[in-house]
């Protein structure tokens, strides 16, 4: 598999990286599908990480950019980081890349000195759950009809997943 991640820059950001921001199907699982995206906000986001304690990494499969994970933040304190991720590119879903993207995001990770990963889910995200579970992260906590799923007034659990390092 021809998967690699890549150090997000200002020169990414595009309007295929838009398309994504604003496509509901996307981000369904995502704060991210209620939030008004341009490619203004999008820079400033990403220009905002390029030296903090947030590292973005797009994924690129076969030498194209399809999505992002990031690292972060970073607890430098507690050797901790919360991961996040999607696949932008919806005709590449259901085969195996946030997977792949997210054992590639772990390699990283233990470089920074990294001992524990977290990443939060809705409930009803069964392909992000399969994603962490084929990485061995274990289910942690939940936390109870804690956001709206999509732009319903249906509330869902989140589920907190883990891994040690």
């Amino acid at each position: 598999m021809t998967l690699k991640l890549k150090k997000i820059t200002l020169k990414h950001v595009n309007s295929k990286y838009l398309s994504w921001l604003k496509d509901k199907e996307v981000f369904y699982y995502s704060d991210q599908s209620k939030i008004k995206q341009t490619i203004k906000k999008i820079k400033r986001y990403v220009r905002d990480r390029l030296d903090g304690n947030e590292k973005m990494y797009g994924i690129f499969y076969k030498k194209k950019h399809i999505g992002n994970i990031k690292l972060g933040p970073i607890d430098y304190i507690n050797l901790s980081s919360e991961i996040s991720y999607f696949i932008g590119e919806k005709n590449l879903w259901n085969k195996g890349l946030a997977t792949k993207a997210i054992s590639e995001v772990i390699k990283i990770a233990k470089k920074k000195g990294i001992k524990k990963l977290i990443a939060a889910c809705q409930a009803p995200n069964l392909g992000s759950i399969k994603a962490l579970k084929k990485n061995k992260f274990l289910k942690e906590g939940v936390l109870k009809k804690h956001q709206i799923l999509g732009n319903k007034k249906k509330r869902t659990d989140v589920f907190i997943y883990g891994k040690i390092l």
